[in-house]
C-alpha cells in the first residue's frame, strides 16, 4: 500500500511541475533559514558549555555608587581573589587573569629573531586556573604549571605558529622560551589543547601572573586596592555550603574590612555565575556578548519564516483542488475511502517536504559562508554530531508537513464525488475558500512588511551612527599602538613624521576620543559640598591631541609640553556640574579633588563635549592631562589632497628608524569605529537577509492566489470582455484585489513595528525618530513586489480569447 502511495505521489508531483517547484522553492527558503537561526542559537547557547564545573563557576564584579549612579565593570583590584579565598571557606579555588591585548611575541630561530604581533593577547593567571576551569593537557603537569615566575602555557596552535611545529609535534616546544613585548623572556612549562570556539575564555598563551610587573605599570606588585583595570577578572569554584545571595551579602563586609568604615555605601564586590556572562552586556567580557533580546527576536523571525512557508504551501495547494477534482472523484467512485485520500496527499506533501528539506541544507551552507563575519564564526551543520540537527530536521519535517498538509488533505479528501466527476467543483466550498486564502496572503504580507519595515529603521540607526557628529574629527586619521614610553625616542620618531607634507599631525595618547583604552577614576568639586565623588574619564594626551582630533575649546588653553599632569581641561558636562554652564571662564583656575595619584587638579581648559563610548550611552565626564607614562598609541592626520600612500609609507620608515624591534601595526581611526556597532550591524544584516526571504516566500504565496483566482474567474474574465471590459481595467481588477491586501497587511504589520522598533531604540542615548517615511518606504516596495508578482499571471488571463473560455457554457 505504501509503495502505491509513493508512486502515486510521485506521478502527481511530476505531472505538476511548476506547483511542485514553488513548494519546494518556497519550504527550503523557509527551513533552510529556520535552520540557520537555530545553528547560531545553538551556538551562542553552548559557550563555556564544556567546562565540567559550569555551574559552580562565578565571576567577582564591581559596582560603583557616585552621585546615585550606579557603574558596572567586571575589573577588580588584584589582591581581592587572595583575600576572598582568605576569607570565605565556601569558596573552593580562585584564579586572577589579567588579559593583555595586542602583544608582540619574539622567537629565537637561530641567530635570527622571529617576530609575531598577537591579534588577540595574552593573559596572566595563577595554577589555580586549572583547577576551575576545564583545560586539556598535551605536555606539562596541571598541579605545577604557572607556580613560578617568567613561566608560560601555550595552546597547539600557538605552539606550531610560533614555532613552526606539524600536528603531533607541540609538545616538543617543553622547555623553550619566547619573549613579550621585548621586555621579558618566558619559558614553556605547558602545551594544551585548543580553547573552543564557543568560550569566554579564548586563552592561547597563559603566563604566570606576577610576571606582568614588567609590562603593566598599574600592577604595582599586585597589592593596591585602588586600582582597578576592566582587564583584570578574578573568578572562583563555589564550594560547599556556598549560596549566591549570602555571599554577595558578606562581600558588604568584605568591602568595609579592605576599604574604609562606609565604602560599601560607593563601592560593591558581587557575584555573576559563569552562565551569566556570554549574555551580559553591563558588566562586558574578554570577548563579545550577545544580546538575550536578539536571540528571542531570531527565534521568532525562524518561527515566522517556517510558517510562511507553510502558509504559502497552503496557497498553492489549495490552488490545485479545482484541477484534481476528476482524480479525487474517480477515486471516491470507485471505493476509496477519505482516510485513504488523506494519507495519500499527505504522502505528496511529506516527500515536497523531504525534498524542500535536502535543498534547505544547501540554502543553510550557503548562508553560514555569507554571513560568517555576522556570526562571527563559521558554522558547519555537522549533521552526525551530536545528532541533535538532526533532531531538529525532524521535528521539523514533521511539523512542516503536518502544518502545510492537514487543510488541504482535509479539504481535498471532502469533495462531493458527484459534483467532482461532473467539474462542478466550487471555489468557495471546495477550494479553500477566496476568504481564508486571502486571510493567509495577508499573513504572510504582515510578516514581509513588519520585517522590512524593521529593516529599513535599524539600516536608518546605523546611518546615524555613522553621519552623527560625534564631537571630534575621525577623517584621514591613522593610528597605531605605541611601543614604548620613551619621550626621546617618541620625540624622534614625530619629528621624523612631520617632515613629510603629507603629514599635518601626530599626537601621543593613552588613546583616541573612543579608544577601548581608558583610564577611570573620581573626582569632586569641594564647593558642591556632596559627599558622593562622580567617576570620570582622565584621557592622557599631549598638546596635538585637540587639534589633531579637532576638539573644541571653549574657554582657556590646551595643554602645553610642559605642564604637569594635575592641569586639566574639562569638558562641558564637568563645567556644568562646577555651576559655570553660562559662564565657563569662570571655571578656569578651580581645582577639582580626585583619587587620580592622589593629585589636586587645577582647570585650565574647558572643551565642547565629545562622545567617548558609543551612541548608546551619553556624555562621559572627561578630563585631559599630560602623562607621558601612560601614553600608548600614536596617531596622525593626512593633510587634504594628500597622498594617504605617502604618508603610510612615511610612518612605516620612521618606525623602522625608531621602533625597529617592534612589528608595526596601523588602522584607520574610521574603520576602528564602525567596529563599535558591529553587533547593529549584525542584526541589520541578518534582518535585511530574512527579509528577502520573507518576500519571496510571500510572493510565492501571493502567486499562488493569484493562479486561484485566475482559474476560477477566466469565464467571469470572458464575459467582461465580451461586454467590452479593456484589458488593462480587468488587469487592474485583478491588482487592485491585491494592492487591498497589501494594505491590510500594511494596518497590522504598522502599529506591532512602530512598537517594537520603537523599544528598541530606547536602549539608544542617542537615536533617530520614527517618521511616516520608513513606513512609507516599506508599503511602496511591497506594492511594487506584489505588482511585479502578479503582474504576468494577471496579463495572461485578461489575453486569453473569450471563445475559449465560454464555449463550455
Amino acid at each position: 500500500m505504501l509503495k502505491n502511495y509513493l508512486k502515486t505521489a510521485l506521478r502527481n508531483l511530476s505531472r505538476n511541475k511548476v506547483y511542485s517547484i514553488l513548494n519546494v522553492l518556497g519550504l527550503a527558503l523557509g527551513i533552510g533559514c529556520a535552520l540557520v537561526i537555530y545553528k547560531v542559537i545553538v551556538f551562542e547557547n553552548s559557550f563555556d558549555k564544556h567546562q565540567e564545573n559550569f555551574e559552580k563557576i562565578y565571576r567577582i564584579v564591581h559596582q560603583s555608587i557616585r552621585a546615585g549612579e550606579v557603574e558596572k565593570g567586571m575589573g577588580t583590584p588584584h589582591p581581592v581573589g587572595p583575600s576572598v579565598k582568605q576569607d570565605f571557606p565556601e569558596v573552593e579555588h580562585v584564579a586572577r587573569t589579567h588579559y593583555d591585548w595586542g602583544n608582540q611575541i619574539n622567537v629565537k630561530d637561530g641567530t635570527d629573531i622571529k617576530k609575531f604581533l598577537l591579534e588577540e593577547g595574552v593573559v596572566y593567571t595563577e595554577n589555580s586556573f586549572f583547577n576551575i576551569f576545564t583545560v586539556e593537557f598535551l605536555a606539562g603537569d596541571p598541579e605545577t604549571v604557572l607556580t613560578e615566575p617568567n613561566t608560560a602555557v601555550i595552546s597547539a596552535s600557538e605552539s606550531r605558529k610560533l614555532f613552526g611545529k606539524s600536528e603531533g609535534e607541540e609538545a616538543e616546544v617543553m622547555g623553550e622560551t619566547f619573549n613579550v613585548g621585548n621586555l621579558q623572556d618566558f619559558k614553556i612549562v605547558g602545551v594544551i589543547a585548543d580553547p573552543p570556539e564557543a568560550t569566554n575564555f579564548k586563552f592561547t598563551i597563559l603566563l604566570e601572573y606576577t610576571s606582568q610587573k614588567a609590562m603593566n605599570p598599574y600592577f604595582n606588585e599586585g597589592n593596591s586596592w585602588n586600582s582597578t583595570s576592566s582587564n583584570t577578572n578574578t573568578y572562583f569554584l563555589a564550594g560547599t555550603g556556598f549560596h549566591r545571595d549570602a555571599f554577595d551579602n558578606k562581600m558588604l563586609d568584605f568591602v568595609e574590612k579592605n576599604y574604609e568604615k562606609g565604602a560599601s555605601e560607593r563601592r560593591r564586590f558581587v557575584s555573576q555565575p559563569l552562565s551569566e556572562i556570554h549574555f551580559d552586556d553591563e558588566y562586558g567580557n574578554y570577548v563579545y556578548s550577545t544580546s538575550p533580546a536578539l536571540i528571542k527576536a531570531l527565534a521568532v523571525i525562524a518561527i515566522f519564516l517556517v510558517l510562511t512557508a507553510c502558509i504559502n504551501f497552503i496557497n498553492l495547494a489549495t490552488a490545485q483542488a479545482a484541477s484534481r477534482s476528476k482524480e479525487i472523484g474517480i477515486r471516491k467512485a470507485i471505493g476509496g475511502y477519505s482516510r485513504q485520500l488523506v494519507i495519500q496527499f499527505f504522502t505528496e506533501i511529506t516527500l515536497i517536504t523531504l525534498v524542500a528539506l535536502f535543498c534547505s541544507l544547501a540554502i543553510a551552507e550557503f548562508l553560514f559562508v555569507q554571513l560568517e563575519d555576522v556570526i562571527r564564526t563559521r558554522l558547519t551543520l555537522d549533521l552526525f554530531v551530536g545528532f541533535e540537527t538532526i533532531g531538529f530536521l525532524v521535528v521539523l519535517l514533521v511539523l512542516v508537513s503536518f502544518l502545510s498538509g492537514f487543510y488541504p488533505s482535509i479539504l481535498l479528501s471532502g469533495m462531493n464525488t458527484v459534483k467532482a466527476l461532473k467539474s462542478k467543483i466550487s471555489a468557495k466550498e471546495h477550494s479553500g475558500g477566496l476568504n481564508l486564502r486571502k486571510a493567509l496572503v495577508v499573513a504572510q504580507f504582515t510578516i514581509s512588511q513588519f520585517l522590512i519595515i524593521g529593516t529599513v529603521i535599524i539600516s536608518a540607526q546605523m546611518r546615524y551612527f555613522m553621519e552623527k557628529d560625534l564631537g571630534f574629527e575621525k577623517e584621514a586619521i591613522i593610528k597605531s599602538y605605541l611601543p614604548e614610553r620613551d619621550e626621546v625616542k617618541n620625540a624622534r620618531f614625530k619629528s621624523l613624521m612631520l617632515e613629510n607634507p603629507a603629514i599635518e599631525n601626530i599626537t601621543f595618547s593613552l588613546s583616541s576620543p573612543t579608544g577601548n583604552s581608558n583610564s577611570h577614576s573620581n573626582f569632586n568639586y569641594p564647593p558642591l559640598n556632596v559627599e558622593d565623588d562622580f567617576n570620570a574619564s582622565f584621557k592622557t594626551c599631549d598638546e596635538e591631541y585637540m587639534k589633531l582630533y579637532g576638539l573644541e575649546l571653549l574657554a582657556g588653553r590646551n595643554i602645553r609640553k610642559n605642564d604637569s599632569s594635575n592641569y586639566v581641561v574639562v569638558n562641558q558636562k564637568i563645567a556644568d556640574l562646577m555651576g559655570f554652564k553660562d559662564n565657563y571662564a569662570g571655571a578656569l583656575g578651580e581645582r577639582l579633588t580626585s583619587g587620580w595619584r592622589g593629585y589636586n587638579l587645577k582647570v585650565i581648559g574647558v572643551m565642547k563635549d565629545f562622545h567617548t563610548q558609543d551612541l548608546s550611552e551619553g556624555f562621559q565626564y572627561v578630563l585631559l592631562l599630560r602623562d607621558p607614562d601612560v601614553y600608548y598609541e600614536v596617531a596622525f592626520k593626512t593633510r587634504e589632497g594628500a597622498n594617504v600612500k605617502t604618508a603610510i609609507t612615511q610612518f612605516e620608515d620612521s618606525w623602522e628608524k625608531v621602533y625597529p624591534e617592534f612589528v608595526m601595526d596601523w588602522q584607520f581611526y574610521d574603520e576602528e569605529l564602525a567596529e563599535n556597532y558591529e553587533q547593529e550591524q549584525s542584526v541589520a544584516t541578518l534582518m535585511t537577509t530574512f527579509s528577502a526571504v520573507s518576500i519571496i516566500i510571500g510572493c510565492l504565496g501571493l502567486y499562488g492566489l493569484i493562479a486561484f483566482i485566475s482559474a476560477n474567474r477566466t469565464k467571469e474574465v470572458g464575459i467582461r470582455k465580451v461586454l467590452g471590459a479593456s484589458i488593462l481595467s480587468i488587469i487592474g481588477k485583478f491588482t487592485k484585489e491585491v494592492f487591498v491586501l497589501v494594505i491590510v497587511a500594511f494596518l497590522i504589520a504598522a502599529p506591532a513595528a512602530y512598537y517594537i522598533l520603537n523599544q528598541w531604540l530606547n536602549d539608544y542615548q542617542f537615536r533617530i525618530d520614527i517618521g511616516i517615511g520608513f513606513f512609507a518606504v516599506a508599503f511602496i516596495v511591497t506594492l511594487l513586489i506584489a505588482a511585479l508578482t502578479v503582474s504576468h499571471r494577471t496579463i495572461s488571463t485578461a489575453l486569453i480569447n473569450p471563445a475559449t473560455t465560454l464555449k463550455d457554457e
